[in-house]
């Protein structure tokens, strides 16, 4: 197993995957970059396994199927855009190697995207050829699939899922969790706060049309509400909601001029059970009456949460980690992701994978004995809940 999973996952790591630097953090399905790395390696990569029952679904994704479809159904999902680490020295390395520097004693394969998305990838590809290979018999149906989910949104996933032949009874979502299983992450939506006013050479700034000064009074109210939206009931497991402008950019950007148009976007997490399009509401009436200001919503992301009355369907997971990691953790993640989207279905999905110890902006690698845990996990996982 140890070889073929290094091997396939140095040679994911040197293919470009990554959302490039700027304010456009955003990248299409369809991205030249994403369609060469699903097309072109991906889906060839599955084929070399042996596997022959792959389904093309919208959105430059696939799934590959094992099984006859009577039983339950389980999916493990792959995601292919990479989003952080933009500052790596070598990104597109592959390279293994023991960090001492990091205070890390065992090998480790560097390039950017190893722990957010190849990693699983590399796991899946293991799976598949494991499956082929030694003829595991499964009963029910298992759904391996490459998600392009990179826009903040559940689009591909609500593709997918509207697409396979097969709903499923459980979702696990790939992603570095630290194998802690993630039963819930609270949403967000970016509301997206415009400010138009009037160009003009800062040694003559206009009375009003301030576009600068609009921003700062509008960040104040922003900081306003968000004291008083932490302020309303805390979920028991996911916590609080918030109002956070996290991008601030002007237009244009010229010497010694005020600009002529301003933009905030705003963070405003959401728990279950809260309205993307009121919260957004709120924060426009947080600003009326501000000048050249106009708000509304942008991407979004819901909450998930998997309630304890529920979380039998995580049996085979729990009791694969306890074999090769130890007793189960549940926890939750700090961010968004797209659990969202299926959990809006009634489906339960959680994420899990391995830990994540590169720098945000910096380095990112895996240690080689986290992708074996890994891997391990989901053949042990897929063999428990599928068994006859």
């Amino acid at each position: 197993m140890s070889e073929y999973l290094v091997d396939t996952l140095a040679a994911l790591a040197r293919v470009p995957s990554a959302v490039p630097l700027g304010a456009r953090t955003l990248i299409e399905p369809d991205d030249p970059t994403l369609v060469r790395y699903v097309q072109d390696h991906l889906r060839p990569a599955f084929l070399a396994t042996g596997a022959t029952d792959v389904i093309d679904l919208p959105a430059n994704q696939f799934a590959v199927r094992f099984g006859a479809g009577d039983g339950p159904t389980l999916a493990l999902m792959a995601y292919t855009p990479t989003q952080h680490h933009n500052l790596m020295a070598d990104p597109w390395s592959g390279r293994v190697r023991t960090p001492m520097e990091l205070g890390v004693d065992e090998p480790c394969l560097f390039g950017q995207g190893v722990s957010q998305n190849k990693a699983h990838q590399a796991c899946l590809l293991d799976l598949a050829r494991w499956i082929v290979s030694e003829r595991v018999e499964l009963h029910g149906t298992l759904l391996l699939c490459v998600n392009n989910e990179g826009r903040s949104s559940h689009d591909c996933s609500r593709a997918i899922l509207d697409a396979l032949p097969y709903r499923p009874d459980l979702v696990i979502q790939l992603f570095c969790t630290g194998f802690e299983v993630s039963i819930g992450n609270r949403g967000r939506v970016d509301v997206i706060v415009d400010v138009h006013g009037t160009a003009a050479h800062s040694s003559n700034p206009p009375d009003g049309g301030r576009v600068i000064d609009v921003v700062a009074d509008a960040v104040v109210r922003l900081r306003e509400l968000d004291a008083v939206v932490r302020a309303r009931a805390e979920h028991p497991a996911l916590g609080r909601e918030q109002v956070v402008p996290y991008l601030v950019g002007y237009e244009p950007l010229a010497p010694h001029t005020l600009p002529a148009s301003g933009r905030i976007v705003v963070d405003r997490r959401l728990l279950p059970g809260t309205d993307p399009a009121e919260a957004a509401a709120e924060i426009a009436a947080a600003l009326e009456g501000l000048e050249g200001c106009e708000v509304r919503p942008g991407v979004t992301m819901l909450p998930a949460y998997l309630p304890p009355e529920r979380r039998e369907v995580l049996g085979a997971l729990d009791a694969a980690i306890r074999e090769r990691l130890g007793e189960p953790r549940h926890g939750v993640y700090g961010g968004s992701f797209d659990a969202g989207g299926p959990s809006e279905r009634g489906i339960p999905t959680v994420m899990f994978g391995v830990p994540a110890e590169g720098d945000l902006l910096g380095d990112d690698f895996v240690r080689l004995s986290a992708v074996r845990d890994e891997a391990a996990v989901l053949r042990d996982t897929v063999t428990r809940f599928l068994r006859k």
